[in-house]
């Protein structure tokens, strides 16, 4: 009973995911249908030209979601790491289905669901992570090319321009795609705010508010910039303490997790009647049940108690 609950969530989670991609595409063709709409009866007023980048998104909040976890997504995984990630799933699943072919057909689909979950999970992580850390290695030079180019009066539009054209890697390619809608029109805010979903970190928030106060209510935005660039810095180096203060619990933690897996592989190979005995019978169910629950609640806890806040 337990096995046919897990999977008519797996499943139910796959058919949410289908429905936010056909309510996603729904939604796109009304955008566009609307946005031609009001190209087509926008005259010599600058209030309504304005009007074509400046409207509202009435959508669910749960399709809103979606598109925001798709555009994170986006930004995160380009087109190659997409495919390549999609046909290793592929392939796992069928060398999965294939290999397992001494559990019952209803273990191994859970089997194969509970791995593509946490494939993709390891890998949004993995790229997360890894755009984090080119974040925080690159931001703080970018602010001192934002902070030099409104010293010598260039403006904020232009400053993001010349940072799209010589700053490197994913910043530089972000900087761009915000170039890019200033130039057709997109206003500052919108853009900046479309920004800071692919971009979820406090620096970029705080960045992003600096240059809206400013382009709204004007200010010295040089030493603002200069006075983040600072906290950045002295943020970077308390991240850094913190880290090695809570290595040993994390590496703890790591460890006594890896314990049950290694116990029930080694379990696999001296004793398959045992392990047959802990997948298909009910008690066997219960055991599995309460290990992966109490493992997942044990790691979630220690995880919030020695993460450190980005």
């Amino acid at each position: 009973m337990m096995l046919v609950m897990i999977t008519g969530l797996l499943l139910s989670i796959v058919f949410l995911f289908s429905t936010l991609k056909v309510l996603q595409y729904q939604q796109q063709r009304r955008v566009l249908k609307r946005r031609l709409m009001l190209a087509t009866v926008v005259g010599t007023s600058t209030h309504k030209a304005s009007t074509l980048f400046h409207w509202t998104q009435r959508t669910n909040p749960l399709v809103q979601y979606g598109l925001q976890l798709q555009s994170r997504i986006d930004a995160l995984f380009d087109r190659q790491a997409k495919r390549w990630l999609l046909i290793s799933l592929a392939v796992m699943t069928l060398a999965g289905w294939f290999t397992l072919s001494f559990f019952a057909p209803l273990i191994r689909m859970m089997i194969i669901a509970i791995t593509i979950v946490l494939v993709s999970g390891v890998s949004y992580w993995f790229m997360s992570t890894r755009q984090h850390s080119e974040f925080e290695a690159a931001f703080t030079q970018v602010l001192g090319q934002m902070s030099r180019a409104v010293s010598a009066g260039i403006s904020v539009p232009q400053a993001i321009a010349q940072i799209a054209d010589y700053q490197q890697g994913m910043l530089g390619r972000e900087f761009a795609l915000i170039r890019d809608k200033l130039e057709i029109g997109i206003g500052l805010k919108q853009a900046l705010s479309q920004a800071s979903v692919r971009l979820p970190y406090v620096s970029f928030h705080f960045f992003s508010v600096a240059l809206i106060l400013n382009e709204e209510n004007g200010g010295q935005l040089r030493e603002v910039l200069h006075s983040l660039s600072r906290t950045v810095h002295d943020n970077a180096a308390i991240k850094m303490k913190i880290k090695s203060l809570t290595a040993e619990p994390r590496m703890t933690a790591a460890i006594l997790a890896s314990l049950p897996v290694l116990l029930i592989g080694v379990m696999f190979f001296k004793n398959p009647s045992a392990f047959i005995t802990l997948t298909e019978s009910p008690s066997g169910h219960l055991v599995l049940g309460y290990v992966v629950t109490s493992m997942t609640i044990g790691l979630a806890i220690i995880h919030l108690l020695t993460k450190v806040r980005a």
